[in-house]
């Protein structure tokens, strides 16, 4: 019986070692002040990993991800976004004192703080120096070199004061703070014309040459920095745009042909998963998208979730309900629901005031409603703004003449209807039939002259 007792032991701390071997989830928890709750979006490019987690209104979340590897995952709630390091079988705790100050207020507590707090701070470092271009890019060409030299030399300090980092990740984060100074340097030429109101403004040759003979083959890069990864984007899209493709059919088309030839499998892979991610939602013939994609991509992670995300778009095809909103404001001070517009087309406008191409939109969108303003269909308008940006919302409305039925919804982009419809940008058109059923769930833009032809088409 002795005999049986200890093998049962030994076999028990063996199972129980391989478990503890092969935990592959982290436990995370936090809080986000000054906010009424909402979607934490948990994601990562490389892989395919993508959650969202609950917020509480009173700021509050917790959650066991399981994700699929080791390292950094991109945290995006409402404007805000940080990139922290995850590992198997870690505790994270993320502090949040003030959603409106997102990277200003935030801390990490648990596994490799320290890390992730240098994270949150280059974040944070990396957004200021874009937002305030007034004091980071208007200056010549020399000035500019040594505004940039000093902040990579900023980030590489912060970064050696750090004690405990992730294997590996030193060598890595030193070279994504590189890969970040050539990013700031692409985009000055861009950026000081804008500001000097000089459009004739080219920067000299000797400034380009670090930009153009910048490697876009590295594969360690390129998993490892998101600034890398933006500089490929971008590269691609100029090969693109150099085809110069006369409408979306043969934009598309050259940018297939361009992913196909990316020689590293590593790179093919993401930019492809970029593509569809942003783009899915918008295609007229998702299966065939998805199909081309499938046989594209050899990454598992980004197979399984693209097919994910087809399931869930698929209750976004013509024909089924529309997801529903109620009692949202009215610019006069009611309320509507989307079940009192039932019986007349709804031509939906999904913007907020600080949208700039949403604004740009506004004078196809009057003339479009003058237009049909007594045929059947109804122009509803419902803005993403805050609550405590209402009054913005209501002068808007009145500088613009904007006609139609004007809501707000209740809590900015943090509401059912918005996710419903799977909205992560603006603006956005919606159509919908008389019986409240999607006819198209991203319609064209009142620029788009296919919105007059879809229109037509069934004879509104």
């Amino acid at each position: 019986m002795k005999k049986y007792i200890v093998l049962t032991l030994a076999l028990i701390t063996l199972w129980s070692c391989k478990k503890e071997d092969t935990v592959n989830y982290v436990l995370l928890s936090g809080n986000i002040g000054n906010t009424k709750g909402g979607s934490l979006k948990i994601s990562n490019a490389l892989n395919g990993f993508s959650k969202t987690i609950n917020v509480m209104d009173n700021g509050v979340f917790s959650d066991t991800l399981y994700i699929k590897e080791n390292g950094q995952y991109e945290f995006r709630y409402e404007r805000g976004r940080v990139h922290p390091y995850l590992s198997m079988g870690d505790q994270v705790n993320m502090q949040v004192k003030d959603v409106k100050e997102f990277l200003g207020t935030i801390n990490f507590e648990g596994n490799y703080s320290e890390f992730n707090n240098f994270i949150a701070f280059l974040d944070r470092e990396d957004f200021n120096f874009r937002v305030d271009q007034k004091e980071t890019y208007n200056m010549g060409e020399a000035d500019f070199e040594v505004n940039i030299a000093d902040f990579k030399k900023r980030m590489e300090s912060k970064l050696d004061a750090v004690s405990k980092i992730p294997e590996g990740y030193k060598s890595k984060q030193l070279r994504a703070i590189e890969a970040k100074r050539i990013r700031l340097k692409s985009i000055y030429e861009v950026i000081y014309a804008r500001l000097t109101d000089n459009k004739d403004f080219k920067a000299s040759d000797a400034f380009k040459k670090e930009v153009e003979a910048f490697d876009f083959n590295n594969e360690e890069d390129y998993k490892s920095s998101a600034d890398y990864r933006d500089m490929v984007f971008f590269h691609l899209m100029d090969k693109v745009n150099a085809s110069e493709p006369k409408d979306i059919q043969s934009y598309r088309e050259a940018r297939k042909k361009v992913l196909s030839e990316i020689n590293s499998e590593v790179i093919r892979n993401g930019e492809l998963y970029r593509s569809i991610s942003g783009g899915l939602q918008r295609s007229e013939d998702k299966e065939k998208v998805v199909n081309e994609f499938l046989s594209a991509s050899t990454n598992e992670g980004h197979k399984a979730a693209v097919l994910e995300l087809f399931k869930l778009l698929k209750v976004l095809d013509p024909g089924q309900p529309s997801p529903k909103f109620v009692s949202y404001e009215n610019y006069d001070g009611s309320t509507t629901s989307l079940d009192d517009l039932k019986g007349k087309y709804v031509y939906i406008d999904v913007w907020a005031t600080w949208c700039g191409p949403c604004k740009a939109e506004i004078p196809f969108l009057k003339e479009v409603e003058e237009k049909y303003h007594d045929k059947n269909i109804t122009f509803v308008s419902i803005s993403t703004d805050k609550q405590k940006d209402k009054q913005k919302w209501k002068d808007m409305i009145k500088e613009k003449e904007l006609g139609g039925i004007q809501l707000i919804t209740d809590n900015d982009f943090n509401t059912s209807f918005i996710s419903g419809f799977k909205i992560s940008g603006i603006p956005r058109f919606i159509l919908l039939d008389p019986n409240g059923n999607i006819v198209q769930a991203n319609a064209p833009r009142p620029s788009d002259k296919k919105l007059i032809e879809l229109f037509d088409s069934l004879n509104i």
